[in-house]
């Protein structure tokens, strides 16, 4: 696990201000050109899209490590499940996709680190709204869950229930509560 400070200059993404139907437009345009599709693993997205996957012991302050001359990574804890760990991968996927390419126009000469509990929320929410369109592609989501809600919802897309919620919600479907 790599320190959050380290010895080359680095800053947090800055934020794309991009609407939430830009950014799940782009979520789409991504899981076409990453090859995702619903089942698929994640492990095998990332090697297409560039980005290495690492575990690491707490405190596990980098969601995702953009170093200046070395390979990107995803950092997840070393003990967590499954469906956490898909949502965090598709989360660190949206700062790839969303923010690499302007910060680093932005700020050059430095790496990139997308904090767990970044001193910024707008660039970590828009890659949520990327990770949540990412792994639940609205219409095939809209249909799973009119057939089951969260559960249904939970099962296909192999999130936690709460994920699923946090999804309907942004598509403003019923019984979000």
């Amino acid at each position: 696990m790599p320190a959050r400070h380290l010895s080359y200059p680095y800053v947090e993404p800055d934020a794309a201000c991009q609407t939430r139907l830009e950014i799940q437009a782009l979520a789409d345009r991504c899981a076409q050109k990453w090859g995702f599709r619903s089942g698929k693993s994640l492990d095998e997205v990332c090697k297409v899209a560039g980005v290495d996957i690492e575990y690491s012991h707490r405190p596990n302050e980098i969601m995702l490590e953009i170093p200046l001359e070395e390979q990107p990574v995803i950092w997840l804890p070393r003990a967590g499940r499954k469906r956490d760990d898909r949502v965090i991968i598709a989360t660190a996927l949206g700062h790839w996709a969303l923010h690499v390419d302007e910060t680093r126009k932005a700020k050059p000469g430095c790496g990139i680190q997308a904090l767990y509990e970044p001193d910024s929320n707008q660039a970590r929410e828009e890659a949520n709204t990327f990770g949540l369109a990412f792994l639940m592609p609205t219409e095939e989501f809209v249909v799973s869950w009119s057939q089951g809600r969260s559960q249904a919802a939970s099962s296909q897309f192999d999130v936690p229930t709460k994920i699923a919620y946090l999804r309907a919600k942004s598509l403003e479907l019923g019984d979000t509560g």
